[in-house]
């Protein structure tokens, strides 16, 4: 078996990871690979995940990122959420391995705008249903993004990378940060480091982010550092989507900027509230909104 090197400036492609054989390097990143490779047990192709540790304080974090990631996929089971094949380690290196499915990252289909609106708010659409069902079991994804969500040649989305996600009752392991996710999608919430406060509005506000940046080209807020990325969501209202793109249907700005609410009790409730409304969008209908008791219960609590 040929050995597993840490991430290095040389980006050695290894023949083979321990029965697994390996084809190419789908992605890279500081501390985890995904190979295409072949699963030996059936001889399928799959996308095999290795986690690394850069420094050697990194060790225990990686195993529970793999952990809960392999304890969530075993408790999820839904279309447009990845399904897990497998998991275990190599040579003391945590790994996870996958149905290998053809397509593109989000941001991929971004830089190479490959989607137009229609195909975006359907898949969306989707991915709203794949929340719900997560929401449903207390789960919550935490690290929603362009590039932890495929769409398939047929247009099919499927949401990865789970290793960050929360679930009510979660205690805080040693090791763990006190502030995870990514700071261009994280809501306001999730950027003070509120966990007991995430719901599934804090998801609704990160799939938001995503619209926003598929939409305009953009994230609602950047800036030259995450420090000051998470000061902006935390503190400043985003820009409307129409004047950054004057052609949007206004609709969907309504429900994008609806999304991106600072307080959670303003945005949509649920996952599902929100692929409602996007459906109704696409049908040439306008968006639900708000109900009138949801309304009433935030002015008088």
């Amino acid at each position: 078996m040929e050995e597993i090197d840490e991430p290095s400036g040389k980006h050695r492609l290894p023949r083979q990871i321990g029965a697994f054989v390996i084809d190419k390097e789908l992605w890279r990143g500081e501390h985890s690979r995904v190979y295409l490779a072949r699963d030996p047990k059936d001889h399928t192709a799959v996308a095999l995940k290795v986690l690394f540790a850069g420094r050697k304080n990194d060790a225990q974090q990686q195993r529970l990122l793999a952990e809960r990631e392999e304890n969530r996929l075993r408790e999820l089971n839904h279309p447009n959420i990845i399904s897990l094949k497998d998991a275990g380690e190599i040579n003391g290196t945590p790994f996870l391995s996958f149905p290998f499915i053809d397509g593109l990252g989000l941001d991929q289909a971004l830089a190479r705008k490959n989607l137009n609106t229609a195909q975006i708010l359907q898949a969306a659409v989707k991915v709203c249903a794949a929340l719900q069902h997560a929401h449903s079991r207390g789960i919550f994804h935490r690290d929603l993004k362009p590039r932890n969500i495929i769409i398939d040649k047929s247009g099919e989305p499927y949401v990865l990378d789970w290793g960050l996600s929360w679930k009510k009752g979660d205690a805080a392991k040693v090791g763990e940060q006190t502030i995870a996710g990514t700071p261009a999608y994280m809501s306001p919430e999730q950027a003070r480091g509120e966990e007991k406060k995430l719901t599934a509005a804090s998801d609704v506000y990160s799939l938001g982010a995503i619209l926003y940046h598929l939409l305009t080209g953009r994230p609602p807020f950047e800036a030259d550092s995450s420090w000051k990325t998470l000061q902006m969501a935390m503190s400043m209202p985003a820009k409307p989507l129409s004047e950054l793109q004057a052609s949007l249907d206004e609709r969907v700005d309504k429900v994008v900027m609806r999304c991106l609410e600072k307080d959670p009790g303003e945005r949509y409730p649920t996952a599902q509230q929100l692929g409602d409304d996007l459906q109704r969008v696409l049908n040439g209908q306008p968006p639900k909104g708000p109900s009138m008791s949801g309304i009433l219960s935030r002015i008088f609590g």
